[in-house]
């Protein structure tokens, strides 16, 4: 139990003299007890004002307005302070943050330089920032995860497809326009050869992709099912997998008891991937509102499929050809201004008829990875509130995480709320962000981090405090317990 040990010591260091003496006759970390705040649960609609929230080891073991006393808890005073759920980015790329995105790995970037720039934006521009958990959608940060969960790195939890499955030409065949099939299959393409992406076609490699990234820990596959606008080859209305590709990839999925996530933009696409039983449909910005009552009703009769809104990226980068990024091509930027002028359509009918909804960035690269939360506070300009905006976020997104069954890496606890068995991912607001969403972009609001039980940042107390810790790349997860 030396990890344990270690915890108990920083604890007894920072704490009172009740919380010492516990400390002294358990083998773990003390209880931590924050009272007097005003809860978000993950779901709403309203805050549960005045609750105590008890958090022993990593899990949340009591939410109530009633007092809650716990022998030796470390207390921590919420009055003025808004709880949240740690944030869930749904549609992240942890792996494509080297400044070119997509073709990082052409020519300039290894795998190796890949994972720097994967963990100094997953601290940073993540963690310290409140986003406490990340769906990985494509590459594969697989070995950076595992680290994460040995307390070796520090890091949100990632749930990770591994390398995304697309076709030769298709929206994961990131290998430069000249190189040669025959050396794609000796992995002169880097994306391939780090295991971003896999370029197959037919059932039969669709088979042995998709059983490589279960085999190695991806918790759900993701699969191209159109084109793309961060890709070279692939116009926007073309199709990705065949059917009986996609009907491969489901069908394995489901024999591991997760689920498909699916790029795609247009009716024709999606409408493929609803019939063969793809779960989390991407995108879609080019769809018909026919479309999104299909999938309304569905959702209504079944409640397994979701829409997954990545909206700064289509309405803000994608809002017009000079707002595009860098480092996309004239082609590239043409089609990014295309699904721009689709997204605010997809988003309102998606809202009016009631779909089941999680919101993810889709923002890598320097000077977008930066920005993440801006894609959350985009929900609200694009017309949903600032509550049904947080829940996207968080507990919509806590549910869909679930979905990967088996292959979940974390089963033991819920995700993406404040309650009873639930992973102790906790935030703590200066201000109230259901009142004004914006202040969650003021990083001085967020003033209190807390992953799996441990804190990462706390400056709602003075900086001569003990427990004072200001928002700054933690070493070890034994190094930085409250």
């Amino acid at each position: 139990m030396r990890f344990a040990t270690v915890m108990v010591a920083a604890f007894a260091a920072m704490n009172a003299a009740a919380s010492l003496a516990w400390a002294q006759t358990n083998d773990a970390p003390p209880p931590v007890l924050f009272t007097n705040v005003d809860v978000f649960d993950g779901f709403g609609p309203d805050l549960i004002k005045g609750a105590n929230v008890l958090v022993e080891g990593n899990v949340i073991t009591q939410v109530s307005t009633d007092p809650i006393t716990v022998e030796g808890a470390f207390v921590v005073d919420g009055t003025g302070k808004t709880m949240t759920p740690g944030l869930i980015d749904m549609h992240q790329h942890v792996m494509l943050n080297p400044p070119e995105g997509t073709a990082a790995y052409q020519t300039r970037w290894d795998g190796a330089a890949g994972g720097a720039f994967a963990m100094h934006h997953l601290v940073n521009n993540m963690l310290l920032k409140g986003i406490t958990t990340v769906r990985d959608i494509a590459g594969d940060p697989l070995d950076i995860a595992k680290g994460i969960d040995m307390g070796l790195l520090p890091g949100p939890r990632i749930y990770s497809s591994g390398g995304a499955i697309s076709q030769t030409g298709g929206h994961g065949d990131w290998a430069g326009r000249n190189v040669p099939p025959d050396l794609l299959a000796g992995h002169a393409d880097m994306s391939q050869a780090t295991q971003n992406t896999w370029v197959v076609d037919g059932p039969e490699e669709v088979t042995k992709a998709v059983r490589l990234n279960l085999r190695r820990g991806a918790a759900f596959i993701k699969v191209m099912g159109g084109g793309g606008v961060a890709s070279e080859f692939d116009p926007l209305d073309i199709m990705g997998l065949s059917e009986e590709e996609v009907a491969k990839a489901v069908e394995i999925a489901k024999d591991n008891g997760t689920y498909v996530a699916v790029h795609a933009y247009h009716d024709d696409s999606y409408d493929r991937h609803l019939r063969l039983g793809t779960r989390s449909f991407e995108h879609g910005f080019l769809i018909s509102e026919d479309m999104v009552k299909r999938m309304v009703k569905k959702y209504n009769e079944t409640k397994d499929i979701v829409w997954s809104f990545q909206c700064f990226m289509s309405i803000n980068s994608f809002g017009s050809y000079d707002t595009m990024p860098a480092f996309f091509s004239h082609e590239q930027k043409l089609k990014g201004v295309a699904v721009g002028k689709g997204a605010r359509n997809a988003a309102k009918w998606m809202n009016e008829h009631g779909m089941f909804i999680v919101g993810g960035s889709d923002m890598f690269s320097p000077g977008l990875v930066e920005r993440i939360k801006e894609d959350l506070t985009c929900n609200v300009k694009a017309g949903f509130t600032p509550t049904q905006a947080l829940k996207h976020w968080t507990g919509n997104a806590g549910i869909v995480l679930k979905w990967s069954g088996p292959k979940d890496p974390y089963p033991t606890y819920k995700l993406g709320t404040i309650a009873p068995d639930s992973y102790a991912d906790i935030l703590l607001w200066d201000g109230n962000p259901l009142e004004d969403i914006e202040m969650i972009l003021d990083e001085s609001k967020l003033v209190f981090v807390m992953k799996d039980g441990l804190t990462y940042k706390n400056t709602f107390v003075g900086a001569g405090s003990p427990i004072f810790r200001p928002a700054r790349a933690p070493l070890t997860r034994g190094q930085f317990p409250l």
